[in-house]
């Protein structure tokens, strides 16, 4: 009795086996292509044509197809070429940046879960906006946009060098396209705006807002360098009503709220950065893909400044 249900119970475990490995539709030298193998080939084909293999003609040239994929693969196994450095060297790079792609996936996700839940703590709500409007009433009783151009540099030393030429008669807005490392305005000579109270992060706006039209402020610092701000214009707005400032005076809060979160965050984690030695660190690709576009690893200043 032992002895039949033993093998009642093999039979059962070699019935799974078989379903887990697949039916065997095809053999091409060593290797064999099963049901499996061809409903994975298949998922990564459109639509219409998987529609089309469920035709008993679709389905044989579909076959077909993968066993001539298969002939070469053993053709070229047997050649050799899966051995050879060229080969094996791509694609270890090539399992590099797959693994280099899954990890940046991984963090910017765990980035994105967290945020929304730290933005729905902080959300500003009714009560919020409404309190802000009533005490920074002349924001939106006399609104005003203003326009300034402005230079960035990542040394003060640098910084206060451009500041004496320009106290010797440069041109601003000639000076920004030739020494300016904001990407996103430097072209049009440091432009930036108009912009309204609020928008930009509070030193730079501070000094900026605090300069008469024409004039030229001290080199102000913010975490993005150091900046040399000269004042073009300000111009009188319509004023805003509470249901009109809503949704500004949210992100306006919602970011505030936010800085104060990050800052305490980082204050808690003991953030310490080596801006010195940074300089010296080769950021060159070690994958042979070599620097990338500075407009593909920095966001512009101009956007910068607005988070």
């Amino acid at each position: 009795m032992k002895k039949v249900l033993f093998l009642s119970a093999l039979a059962v475990f070699a019935l799974v086996a078989c379903k887990e490995k697949g039916v065997v539709v095809a053999k091409v030298g060593g290797s064999q292509i099963t049901d499996i193998t061809l409903s994975e080939k298949l998922q990564n084909t459109p639509p219409a044509y998987q529609s089309y293999v469920n035709t008993s003609l679709g389905r044989k040239q579909f076959i077909e197809a993968v066993v001539r994929e298969n002939i070469m693969l053993e053709a070229a196994k047997q050649a050799g070429v899966n051995k050879r450095a060229d080969y094996t060297e791509a694609l270890a790079d090539f399992k590099r940046d797959q693994e280099r792609q899954y990890n940046e996936y991984r963090d910017g996700l765990l980035i994105e879960t967290y945020l929304k839940e730290v933005h729905t703590g902080i959300s500003a709500g009714d009560s919020d906006v409404e309190e802000y409007y009533n005490a920074n009433r002349e924001m939106f009783d006399a609104p005003v946009a203003y326009t300034v151009r402005h230079i960035l540099l990542t040394d003060k030393e640098e910084a206060e060098a451009v500041y004496a030429r320009l106290q010797q008669g440069e041109r601003f807005d000639d000076t920004a396209k030739e020494v300016s490392q904001d990407s996103g305005s430097a072209a049009n000579g440091g432009l930036i705006g108009p912009f309204k109270r609020g928008d930009l992060v509070p030193e730079f706006e501070k000094a900026a807002l605090a300069l008469n039209d024409n004039e030229l402020s001290e080199i102000v610092k913010t975490s993005y360098g150091f900046h040399i701000i000269l004042k073009i214009s300000e111009q009188a707005l319509p004023a805003v009503t509470l249901e009109q400032a809503k949704p500004e005076i949210k992100r306006i809060v919602d970011r505030e709220r936010f800085d104060k979160w990050f800052e305490s965050t980082r204050q808690k984690l003991g953030v310490t950065v080596d801006y010195d030695k940074a300089e010296s660190v080769n950021l060159t690709s070690t994958y042979g893909m070599g620097m990338m576009n500075d407009d593909a690893v920095s966001m512009s200043v101009d956007e910068s400044l607005e988070m």
